[in-house]
Formats: C-alpha cells, sequence, structure tokens
C-alpha cells in the first residue's frame, strides 16, 4: 500500500513538471503564472507521504514557512540579506508586495534537501552527524538556486538590481538553508518520505531545463 502510494505520487509529480516544463519550452504556453498552484499541488503530494505528522514536524513546517516568508520581506525592503530584488508577478498572491507562496517553496526545498541529506550521509559513520548532513542540504539549496536566478526574471519571478546576482545571495541562501535543516534534525522530523528525493529532482531538471531553453 505504502509503495504504491509513493509510486502514486511520483507520478503525479512527474506529470506536473514535465507538462510544465515541456509546455513553457517546447510548445509555448504561459504555464508560469501557475506556479503558485503547481507549488501548492508538490506541498500536498510531498506531506501526503510524510509519514510522523506530530507537533514536532507542525512547530517544523510552521517556523519555516514563515520565516522563510520573513527572510524575503526584509531581504526587499532593505536590499541586505540576499542583496537588492523585487518581485515579479508569477508567484501568485502578495502580502507587503512579498508573495506567499515563497514560504511554502522554502519548505519545500528544505524538507526534501534534509531528508536527502540524511539518506546520503546515513551510509557513512563519518558523515552521519548533524554537521555534513546540514553542509549538503544548504549546498543543494544552493545548487537549485544557481539554476533558478538564470530564469526568474524571464519568468517574472524576481528581478535584481542591475540584473546582477551578488554573491550575497547565495551566501545568504546557504546560511538560512543550514539553519533550517539544523532545526530539522534538532526536531528529529521524520526522513521516511521517498517522494522528497523526487520532488527535488524534478524541481532541479525544471530549472535546469529552463535555464538551457533560455541560454544567456
Amino acid at each position: 500500500m505504502k509503495a504504491t502510494k509513493t509510486l502514486f505520487s511520483v507520478i503525479i509529480l512527474g506529470i506536473l513538471y514535465a507538462v510544465t516544463l515541456l509546455g513553457t519550452t517546447v510548445f509555448k504556453t504561459d504555464l508560469m503564472h501557475l506556479t503558485a498552484v503547481n507549488l501548492l499541488i508538490s506541498a500536498f503530494v510531498l506531506f501526503f507521504n510524510h509519514t510522523r505528522m506530530d507537533i514536532r514536524f507542525v512547530v517544523y513546517a510552521s517556523i519555516v514557512f514563515v520565516f522563510g516568508w520573513l527572510i524575503e520581506y526584509v531581504g526587499v525592503e532593505t536590499g541586505k540579506v540576499f542583496g537588492q530584488f523585487f518581485y515579479g508577478n508569477n508567484l501568485g498572491y502578495k502580502m507587503m508586495d512579498i508573495p506567499i507562496i515563497i514560504g511554502m517553496f522554502w519548505l519545500l526545498l528544505n524538507y526534501s534537501t534534509s531528508i536527502i541529506a540524511e539518506r546520503l550521509c546515513s551510509r557513512s559513520t563519518a558523515l552521519n552527524t548533524r554537521l555534513p548532513k546540514a553542509l549538503i542540504a544548504a549546498s543543494l539549496m544552493v545548487l537549485a538556486d544557481v539554476f533558478m536566478e538564470q530564469v526568474a526574471p524571464l519568468y517574472d519571478f524576481w528581478y535584481w538590481k542591475n540584473q546582477a546576482v551578488p554573491l550575497q545571495n547565495y551566501t545568504a541562501w546557504f546560511a538560512f538553508a543550514f539553519a533550517f535543516n539544523y532545526l530539522f534534525q534538532r526536531l528529529d522530523i521524520s526522513t521516511e518520505n521517498k517522494v522528497a528525493t523526487w520532488l527535488y529532482a524534478f524541481m532541479l531538471l525544471l530549472f535546469v531545463g529552463l535555464a538551457f531553453a533560455n541560454p544567456a
């Protein structure tokens, strides 16, 4: 039953991201305005497969969602967190000029990369500690951001001052991703969710595909 649920979930996500990528790059259909909907569907499918929905998970998810959004708000308002940037209109409803869904985006990426890091490190006694896990998870989040930054302005996600992504953006991403992963470990969040690895892979492939379809 569990294997069937996992397979069904992966198929749904695979279709969702394949349609988004092919529809945008091959058929030139404007699907990016549905990004918020895609993220909500991804969240539902991902957390439907979470095996231990306890108070610790609720605390973790709430903190990452809320602080993920607050970090972006402070970043846009001050320009001192990631650099000077502002959001476009393709990430859905905004509150104080920041898309609400951005908090969910932080949660999806952090949860998924944390589970991947846990699985990679559990195979080695030397790596099966908090620091290596947090470093790997944060690195995976920065990897995804590298490709996102290449296509963000093309699809009206966000825009950087002078159209240049500052190094500060990646260091800030790494620092917050590291902190959120550390929280994930401290609260001992269940990592028995195979869909998380697939979701990260689909997200990464989407942004890699969009980047290659729109070379600089």
